[in-house]
């Protein structure tokens, strides 16, 4: 059976402990992921770990047109700064690379910034990037077909897990969530395509997940980071965005 927290999840292949720890090796040097005892011992109470390692699990939707590009000359106007959350000081560019530096100052620290979506106003589209974290902050979150606060759908990366969820109407919901174990300061490529009803997040040219929800049918994207024990600085970059149209 599949890695399926929510039958919402499609992760295949499947490999099994006996199969799984011999791939460990591989998998680390193939693809930059890093296991700590930590994420072992979540990996064995999971039962298993999702390889997609197939040529059809790296298979994409056909791109178009360009919709948006972060390298242009100032990155820094196209994105709105979240008024309560994102503090300017906190977030500088360098050729369309964001760079976040977030003081654990107090318990409820953020980083929060999106395309405006009533100029960015999708459907289907590939959104692609880079991104690292420097420190071990809770929530590293890419958000797309964002409407508002509280209407959108998002891929979370926190305590060494993906999590697929959608916010409806202000109400939370984590569709599933798959083992993924980030080493600090290693840059990975994200790629997150969304088509109809039907989202995907590609780590290293890897799909990780696919996942069905139709609720919000259009939207920009976000990124958004947060952390709550008051002594983590929430540190990460983001290399410049790529927004294609899918057909």
């Amino acid at each position: 059976m599949p890695l399926a927290l929510a039958e919402e999840v499609v992760v295949t292949p499947v490999y099994y402990h006996s199969e799984f720890f011999l791939l460990l090796d591989k998998w680390a040097g193939e693809f930059g992921l890093y296991f700590s005892v930590k994420v072992l011992r979540k990996l064995r109470s999971l039962g298993k770990l999702s390889f997609n390692e197939a040529p059809r699990d790296r298979a994409t939707w056909p791109e178009g047109e360009v919709f948006f590009r972060g390298d242009t000359v100032n990155p820094k106007e196209q994105w709105v700064y979240h008024p309560q959350y994102q503090d300017p000081t906190e977030l500088t560019f360098t050729d369309g690379t964001m760079h976040f530096r977030v003081k654990a100052e107090t318990a409820d620290e953020w980083a929060y910034l999106y395309l405006d979506p009533q100029e960015y106003n999708w459907g289907d589209y590939s959104w692609q990037m880079k991104f690292r974290r420097m420190t071990p902050f809770q929530e590293y979150a890419f958000n797309f077909r964002y409407v508002d606060f509280d209407n959108r759908y998002r891929y979370r990366f926190e305590d060494d897990l993906l999590f697929f969820d959608s916010k409806i109407r202000g109400k939370w919901r984590c569709h599933g969530r798959m083992p993924f174990p980030m080493a600090m300061g290693a840059w990975y490529d994200l790629r997150i395509d969304t088509r109809g009803d039907l989202h995907r997040c590609y780590v290293n040219g890897v799909l990780m997940m696919e996942n069905r929800e139709g609720s919000i049918p259009r939207g920009s994207i976000s990124i958004v980071l947060w952390e709550i024990d008051s002594k983590t600085d929430c540190v990460a970059e983001v290399g410049p965005a790529l927004v294609k149209k899918l057909v």
